[in-house]
């Protein structure tokens, strides 16, 4: 099998082929806009001009050369929300149009899959937990891009497509790549005081879970979408206490407030916890933070 990562230095694209280069029997294409002293890279960046969109995708999928045998792993994307919502046209640019100017070109070629990542942004967290059949109603910008994304790929009716919806990733810190598990307890370790919103609720996902749902879907040619997340529930001020508890850290460096107090460009759905049901019936059943956390630098 051939897995082709595009947007290979992202941190979930980075636990993806750190997984998958052990195993035997896979080859790896790294596609991206810097080379790599590690790896052999195909050079792409999306071009910022929607009309040369087509020209750049349609010699890169040449250059690609799929066969029946390629996985093509998408984790190009534009994932600030601010920054969604500041910049909207370069949002449209890299979550809808480049994905639908890659699926236009890859559907008339051979290749296995295509696994594309979507967002619990697209849901407006008033009603969790959310299943793959529940209503989505975005109410920011990026959300409102996934799911006009999400629905192009699944209005394809194409088994080879694969939509991989998570929650927030946490894991160990990869090429100094951050997330909140990782934040916090750098801020713990290094007794710096830290705000963390008491209302603002998912059941994260440790990103080495979400790799293993790749490698399954792959196993037994699963195709449409997927809503994937860890078991337990919290928000980030819960979180910040949960790992002082665990790593035996002073929980007094932690304040709560409210996410209105942030002031935040772009509105964030406040609960967007995942029932996982159909995760687990593909063999997956997510770790929980306390089993993994000891294992972090």
């Amino acid at each position: 099998m051939k897995i082709i990562i595009l947007g290979y230095t992202s941190y979930l694209a980075l636990a993806i082929s750190n997984y998958f280069r052990s195993i035997k029997g896979i080859k790896l294409i790294y596609v991206g806009r810097k080379g790599s002293n590690l790896y052999k890279v195909v050079k792409f960046e999306v071009p910022e001009d929607i009309n040369l969109l087509n020209i750049s995708v349609s010699k890169l999928v040449h250059e690609l050369q799929l066969d029946n045998d390629s996985v093509i792993i998408n984790c190009i994307t534009l994932g600030d929300l601010d920054k969604c919502e500041l910049n909207q046209k370069e949002c449209m640019l890299k979550n809808y149009y480049f994905v639908e100017t890659l699926y236009s070109n890859l559907k008339l070629t051979n290749f296995k899959k295509i696994i594309h990542f979507s967002s619990n942004a697209v849901y407006d967290g008033s009603c969790p937990p959310y299943n793959e059949n529940s209503k989505c109603e975005p109410i920011n910008f990026y959300g409102y891009v996934k799911l006009k994304t999400d629905q192009f790929l699944l209005s394809q009716d194409d088994s080879r497509i694969v939509i991989l919806r998570p929650t927030t990733l946490y894991g160990k810190v990869t090429n100094n790549k951050p997330n909140p598990v990782s934040m916090i307890i750098s801020n713990l370790r290094n007794k710096r005081k830290m705000k963390l919103t008491n209302d603002l609720i998912v059941n994260l996902l440790y990103v080495e879970d979400l790799v293993k749902v790749v490698e399954n879907i792959l196993d037994i040619d699963f195709s449409g979408l997927l809503n994937v997340s860890g078991n337990k529930a919290y928000s980030r001020y819960e979180l910040g206490i949960e790992i002082a508890k665990l790593l035996d850290l002073d929980d007094r460096l932690i304040e709560q407030i409210t996410t209105a107090q942030y002031n935040d460009i772009a509105k964030r759905p406040l609960n967007t916890c995942f029932e996982n049901k159909l995760m687990k019936e593909l063999g997956v059943y997510p770790h929980s933070l306390d089993q993994v956390i000891q294992t972090f630098n």
